[in-house]
């Protein structure tokens, strides 16, 4: 089609009809001419070379090799005119890159929209290289226009008042400049100072920087300058005493800058449209590919001069082609390719937009880049390794509601997101404030007045305050929210009845603001460990605003409002939830951990395989428990052994019996307790050192039972058999199947198995095991009435044994009274209230006896240790045995 109307032309064909037409026959290597402006972009030409040889490598475009013709402009006006001339007129050519600098790239782009090229230029910022008659002009940086704005968002959010604004007046710095100088004013910076210089033959600006200084107060300065000229001036402000930030544009973006500056350009930031750190596979495959073949960690030119090679190898595929107004076309319409520096879009004139600006700062010879905490990620369950965090978790995550919050990663979900009104120390156990500062009990136990802090805000930057944590317990105690752990409330005046439906005036419940920054709590009778109790999720503030908003949806990224020490920031169902620093948290100075990835990660196995292969940083007990057969394999490793530890725990792990048929029979209950034997499953399958457990609260929580009280049934399988036969089943002999029913982890299902071995050997009970995912296991807790022998357990949240007992399943709910003993009941409820510590550790002895030996209905199997792998680069970690981690005070090895 192209020769046709060539011949059919009354004119010689142009320069550019001539390459358009070599270009559609196809044939040969594909050329493009490249241009270094050196000597202050050293990388550039690297970062094309690798680009040529990645393409060539996996066999060329279109079965093409691509050929490079190197010049270099060194930054000259005149040389690269030269260079275009002579690029234009070679018709093999069908594209350049380079002329990195505005004041080479403009004029050359005349030559080369004449000649038909596709020229795209990685470092010119000037705006006026786009022209709106353009055909064959591109830049794959933004424009001062963009950088100009964005330097002064950056301003405005480091808190700069007063800035004095210096520029090159004749350098493309001086329209930077009053970019610059038009946002920081409408932003309300004041503008302390306009001075120019001409970089073009000024050399010493002390005279210049002298007046400044003496004349005008300013908390940073702005400078549009270039290089050689702006480094000199950086250098000399330094020199003269400005030890203020100095802000500067793309221009000054150089190894020259750090050369003729020296230690001078100490806290000088730049923009710039590439992190080599940036939480992007492609960024990091690049960063970790260029820096294995040049052992240098590549710059933005690099970044720049690779992105700009596959983004006109892309062009080249997609309309198969090499002709340059069909590679024109293509990008002028392209949306969202995704290069190495980001995403690529470009305007139908050639500009580029959407592009992120990133900013870094000199730090003792090195650019250390700044607010990476704060950016917006484009995939936010991609790692950076050296800033994230990352975690697994057993089963899927329910909730990251505090008011439906009950299991063991909602728990952990909850710590990370919303303040409590008190904490524990992690050394003794006893409650310490959190989002309380100070609290008071009156003279008879029965009321309780909280001061709050008043630097706590919401994500949104609202305060929180008493009247978010009284519409909160209002919400919750609320039946109709039906929170699971709404029986926490119940110390509060009246919230028993409310639940029930007995009062239906909420705002009766015991909880009040006095001010803004005070409540006041009225209990039904004196609770000694008060305190501890409001450390529980189910009494932190909530939101109101947005809950009446969004309704069950308000937890979703983008409507959730958070005020703990990490903010949400992504969340994918069943699969993974990504957590930010929050800098909006009162104590954010001290958190070190930018981000915190969750993984839903069901099999143990996986969970050690990914964190062998350096995919997580922990694993172990609430993080996913260990796989118990590999423990001995661990123990064994050199690097495992030293990453492994064992962590006291408040924790319980049981089974518990319906006393629906065929266990009904309180001695087929006792039975099955005496057959189990507790010490062989420690030896053989958790092999952790865990303590064997007769009942049912873990030691050392107030209230719990010290094993030679003889509390409890122990493995007897001679009183097992002797029990089953007085229950009618002799040798087990017609007893109907029974179903055991546990959630979906390794470990959950080799102590079932063996429970079914036990069974089976000493008493011929045939017991079918009942694997359920987290969900349906959490589902069938509720309502467990077809349900026979279950696994549950408790993680204490404060170590007091009414915590123990009231948080067992709604199966045992005291109201429901579901086996029909009123003493056990009774008892619990008298050691809640009892006031003598002496009386309330023989109530809970008592409650023992009757749950986990006269009724038998539950059956505790061990009290659980912690057993982790924790990578050495986690500093400052610590376990939590009671509640969610202490994230917030850990750190990664610097």
């Amino acid at each position: 089609m192209v020769a046709i109307f060539f011949i059919a032309s009354c004119k010689p064909p142009t320069i550019a009809e001539r390459r358009a037409q070599k270009a559609a026959n196809s044939k040969g290597d594909i050329v493009i001419g490249i241009v270094d402006s050196s000597p202050g972009i050293p990388l550039f030409v690297e970062g094309i070379n690798f680009a040529i040889e990645e393409l060539n490598g996996e066999g060329g475009i279109l079965g093409r090799k691509i050929r490079a013709i190197y010049r270099d402009d060194e930054g000259s006006v005149e040389e690269g005119q030269k260079i275009a001339r002579e690029l234009g007129k070679n018709t093999n050519i069908i594209a350049v890159v380079g002329h990195c600098f505005s004041d080479v790239a403009i004029p050359v782009s005349i030559t080369y929209e004449k000649s038909g090229l596709v020229f795209i230029s990685p470092g010119t910022t000037n705006p006026d290289l786009i022209r709106s008659d353009n055909k064959f002009v591109f830049r794959n940086i933004p424009s001062d226009i963009v950088t100009g704005r964005e330097l002064a968002k950056f301003a405005h959010r480091s808190g700069y008042k007063q800035i004095a604004v210096i520029y090159d007046r004749d350098s493309t710095g001086r329209r930077l400049a009053e970019v610059f100088y038009k946002h920081a004013d409408d932003m309300g910076i004041k503008i302390a100072a306009e001075i120019s210089y001409s970089g073009s033959w000024e050399k010493d600006f002390r005279l210049l920087i002298a007046e400044l200084v003496k004349e005008t107060k300013f908390d940073a300065v702005f400078l549009g300058g270039e290089i050689p000229s702006g480094a000199h001036f950086v250098k000399q402000m330094r020199k003269m005493g400005v030890t203020v930030p100095i802000i500067g544009g793309n221009s000054l973006d150089s190894p020259q800058l750090l050369n003729i500056a020296g230690k001078s350009a100490q806290n000088t930031i730049l923009p710039t449209v590439f992190d080599p750190k940036r939480s992007r596979t492609l960024t990091r495959e690049f960063v970790k590919k260029f820096k294995s073949k040049t052992g240098i960690t590549p710059d933005r030119w690099a970044a720049q001069g690779y992105d700009a090679v596959r983004l006109l190898a892309f062009a080249i595929k997609s309309g198969d082609s090499t002709v340059p107004i069909t590679l024109s076309t293509i990008l002028r319409f392209l949306e969202n390719w995704e290069g190495v520096t980001g995403s690529y879009s470009f305007t139908s004139d050639g500009n580029i937009i959407d592009k992120s600006v990133f900013f870094k700062m000199v730090d003792r010879g090195e650019f250390r880049f700044l607010e990476r905490d704060l950016r917006k990620q484009e995939n936010p369950f991609e790692i950076l390794e050296e800033v994230t965090l990352r975690l697994p978790v057993e089963g899927i995550i329910p909730t990251i509601d505090p008011g439906l919050t009950s299991d063991v990663t909602s728990i952990e979900l909850t710590e990370q997101l919303f303040l409590a009104l008190t904490d524990f120390d992690p050394k003794t156990y006893e409650p310490v404030p959190e989002f309380a500062t100070e609290w008071k009990a009156s003279q008879n136990g029965k009321f309780y007045l909280f001061k709050l802090r008043e630097d706590v805000t919401w994500t949104n930057g609202e305060p929180v305050t008493a009247h978010d944590v009284v519409w909160a317990i209002r919400r919750n105690i609320d039946p109709k929210t039906e929170a699971p752990f709404a029986h926490a409330l119940y110390a509060l005046k009246n919230a028993r009845a409310i639940h029930k439906g007995k009062l239906k005036d909420i705002s009766k419940i015991g909880v009040n603001a006095i001010d803004d920054f005070t409540l006041w709590f009225r209990l039904e009778h004196p609770v000694a460990y008060f305190p501890a109790l409001v450390s529980l999720w189910i009494y932190r503030p909530l939101p109101r605003n947005t809950i009446e908003k969004y309704k069950d949806k308000w937890t979703e990224p983008k409507n959730i409002q958070t005020n703990g020490s990490y903010k949400l920031i992504a969340w994918e169902k069943g699969m993974a939830m990504a957590l930010q620093k929050n800098q909006d948290y009162y104590d954010a100075k001290n958190v070190r951990i930018p981000k915190i990835c969750y993984y839903v990660i069901p099999e143990s196995s996986v969970g050690l395989a990914m964190y062998k292969n350096n995919q997580l940083d922990i694993i172990g007990d609430s993080y996913l428990r260990l796989p118990m057969a590999e423990l001995p394999n661990i123990l064994a490793d050199p690097v495992l052994s030293a990453e492994y530890s064992q962590q006291p725990m408040f924790s319980t792990y049981a089974y518990a019996f319906s006393t629906n048929p065929p266990l009904d029979n309180v001695l087929v209950r006792k039975a099955i307790a005496a057959a189990i034997n507790r010490k062989l499953i420690i030896a053989f399958i958790t092999k952790g050192g865990e303590r064997a457990a007769k009942t049912y609260v873990t030691p050392p929580a107030f209230g719990s039972v010290d094993p030679e009280d003889g509390v409890g049934i122990n493995f007897n399988p001679a009183q097992a058999k002797k029990w089953l036969a007085e229950a009618g089943y002799p040798d087990g002999k017609g007893l109907p199947e029974i179903m055991l029913t546990y959630n979906d982890s390794e470990t959950h299902r080799e102590i079932a198995r063996a429970i079914q071995i036990f069974l089976k050997y000493y008493l011929n009970i045939t017991l079918k095991l009942d694997e359920r995912n987290w969900s349906d296991y959490l589902e069938s807790l509720s309502n467990p009435s077809e349900l026979h022998m279950f696994r549950i357990g408790w993680s204490g949240d404060y170590p007091d044994a009414s915590n123990w007992f009231d948080s067992l399943p709604h199966y045992f709910s005291f109201d429901k009274m579901a086996w029909g003993n009123s003493e056990f009941v009774k008892t619990v409820r008298l050691a809640e209230k009892e006031q003598s510590l002496l009386e309330r550790k023989k109530l809970y002895m008592r409650a023992e006896q009757i749950m986990c030996e006269e009724d038998c209905v539950v059956t505790p199997i061990f009290f659980d240790i912690g057993k982790y792998l924790v990578k050495p680069r986690i500093k400052g970690w610590y376990n939590m045995a009671l509640g969610g981690q202490h994230i917030r005070d850990w750190y990664f090895e610097q």
